[in-house]
């Protein structure tokens, strides 16, 4: 339970960290404007925090998964959770990473 936890925790910090980007930029790639978005360019200053919550998060979860496991086992999980937890976890992790270089990748795009 708590691999999932985990992975949760690592997702929505890769939302929170990437929303001062991304949010804008689906918006104008659908051909919509909003003057709201402006007010998500405020959790910028926090953008590091979240990243480093959401792979602490999910460097944990994946520690649990892999190592723990193999160490010590006194119970055996059903293979679907197992597997649910895992897809879950790579998933965060690629948000994380997405989350992490988007910024950089589209001041390129632009010319920024």
């Amino acid at each position: 339970m708590r691999e999932v936890l985990g992975s949760i925790v690592g997702a929505v910090a890769s939302f929170f960290a990437s929303s001062c980007c991304i949010a804008p930029t689906l918006f104008v790639v659908f051909g919509t404007s909003a003057g709201s978005l402006s007010s998500l360019s405020a959790l910028e200053p926090y953008r590091w925090y979240f990243l480093a919550v959401g792979y602490g998060s999910v460097l944990y979860s994946i520690y649990r998964l892999y190592m723990r496991k193999k160490l010590s086992c006194a119970c055996n999980e059903p293979f679907w959770t197992q597997r649910l937890s895992r897809g879950l976890a790579w998933f965060s992790l690629m948000l994380l990473v997405v989350a992490t270089f988007y910024p950089y990748v589209l001041a390129k795009i632009y010319g920024g």
